[in-house]
């Protein structure tokens, strides 16, 4: 199947950005649509309570939103974000120290694992008055899974057990809080720092269980676990004994696994895979974690069951210190890895890539208990 992806720079106020993405959108009829659906069971009372919300934790996201809806002349309420994000995805993430990689500077390496018709299939460079400039890729416009800051903080995520959503089909959230796409783009935009991230999110209302994965340009990485309103941290830096942090779709901290003591035999295989790829490593490169990223599952952690939500919409590796994100589309080599600086002017680009599609197997779907070993 063939897919456009694009590219794009974003800058000025929040509405002004908003109002941006409203006229971009109302010339795709199929796009406007699907902003424009809304989401049932919205009433004026939970609109009330999540524009609250954006606005205590997600300072500019009320604003965009308005932009957004007087260019497409809709009720805010109505556009789908709106709704998702008030309250999907199986990815691979790894976090290395300087120690651990041949040009002496972090790295962060991530796959993100869904279905392509979910997918924006769209880098964004966004620069908000007031705000640190950041390049990562969308979801609904407006959020972000992942990127990196001109302040050197990426920023990456995967679930943490089931997805918690909107919709009927996902785990139903059991607190009112914020998707992970807002609580990303809000990092991403007001924090320079691990250390300013985790203050951040401190108190904030995640509804969404995750595992968050920060790291900055001086070496320090965390990793945060949520679920189902508990929260978990570990924070290592230079010169500490271990290196690297990973992470699939369970949780991974002792605090937190006694709450959801089993994972999916796809999160688990994948999670042990990674551990014995890099124990003992030394002089990794972006190189190296690329090939971890598309080598294929199980003995990789790339996949294209994309009718299962198993497939990898995008790969990429982060180095925050360098300025740079290296992107590959669609879990193909031959979709090519891109280059972009945060540095650099984003381009307004549309290009199309392949994906393929496996069959799901049903041994990948199984439920484990973590105390039992990966399969070889």
């Amino acid at each position: 199947m063939k897919i456009k992806t694009r590219t794009i720079e974003l800058s000025g106020s929040n509405y002004e950005i908003g109002a941006a993405l409203g006229r971009m959108t109302a010339a795709i009829p199929q796009l406007k649509a699907l902003h424009t659906a809304g989401l049932p069971g919205l009433d004026a009372d939970a609109a009330e309570r999540a524009s609250a919300l954006f606005s205590q934790w997600c300072p500019g996201l009320n604003e965009e939103l308005q932009g957004f809806a007087d260019a497409l002349q809709v009720p805010v309420t109505q556009i789908i974000y709106y709704g998702m994000t008030y309250l999907r995805p199986n990815c691979s993430q790894i976090a290395l120290l300087p120690a651990l990689t041949e040009s002496g500077r972090p790295l962060l390496a991530r796959n993100y694992e869904f279905s392509h018709e979910a997918e924006d299939f769209t880098l964004v460079k966004t620069r908000v008055k007031g705000k640190y400039a950041h390049l990562g890729t969308s979801v609904l416009h407006f959020g972000r899974d992942d990127g990196f800051n001109e302040s050197g903080l990426a920023v990456t995520m995967s679930s943490c057990g089931f997805p918690v959503g909107a919709l009927a089909a996902m785990r139903k959230p059991k607190l009112a809080g914020l998707q992970f796409w807002a609580v990303i783009r809000t990092l991403l935009e007001n924090c320079q720092n691990v250390r300013e991230a985790l203050d951040y999110t401190a108190e904030m209302p995640i509804a969404y269980n995750l595992n968050l994965m920060l790291l900055d340009r001086t070496g320090n990485i965390a990793l945060v676990e949520t679920l189902d309103g508990r929260r978990a941290v570990k924070h290592i830096s230079r010169g500490e004994g271990e290196q690297y942090l990973c992470a699939t779709n369970h949780p991974v901290l002792p605090e937190l696994i006694p709450y959801e003591p089993k994972a999916m035999r796809h999160s688990w295989q994948r999670y042990e895979w990674i551990r014995g790829r890099l124990a003992g490593a030394g002089a990794v490169t972006s190189k190296d974690l690329q090939e971890m990223l598309l080598a294929p599952y199980p003995d990789g952690l790339c996949c294209h069951c994309f009718r299962e939500f198993l497939g990898t919409t995008k790969s990429m590796v982060i180095d925050p210190a360098g300025g740079t994100i290296e992107l590959c589309w669609g879990g193909r080599r031959e979709n090519g890895w891109h280059k972009y600086s945060i540095q650099a002017p984003l381009a307004f680009t549309e290009n199309e890539i392949e994906i393929s599609f496996d069959r799901f197997k049903p041994e990948m779907g199984e439920y484990v208990p973590l105390d039992v070993p990966a399969k070889t």
